[in-house]
């Protein structure tokens, strides 16, 4: 299962997506990763989104987001190296 989902950081607003394994029961913890997409790309464009799928299949939580200035995040282009 996918949701998009953002948060703050910095007072910008990012963009995300959170990929939880279906076979998840209410309440169950599990381990989580945080998939970065580099300075290339996005979180929709890049191997990001291609590995993210393949941790949720392997029964883990995976989020991946949009550096700041990057795809649908808030931010000056190239912001995320300042």
């Amino acid at each position: 299962m996918q949701e998009r989902i953002s948060f703050h950081s910095d007072g910008l607003k990012l963009s995300a997506v959170i990929h939880v394994p279906e076979a998840r029961k209410p309440g169950q913890r599990l381990p989580a990763f945080i998939v970065l997409h580099g300075f290339v790309g996005s979180k929709d464009e890049s191997h990001a989104e291609i590995q993210a799928r393949m941790l949720e299949e392997m029964g883990y939580v995976a989020l991946r987001f949009d550096f700041r200035g990057c795809g649908e995040s808030d931010g000056e282009r190239a912001g995320a190296l300042l």
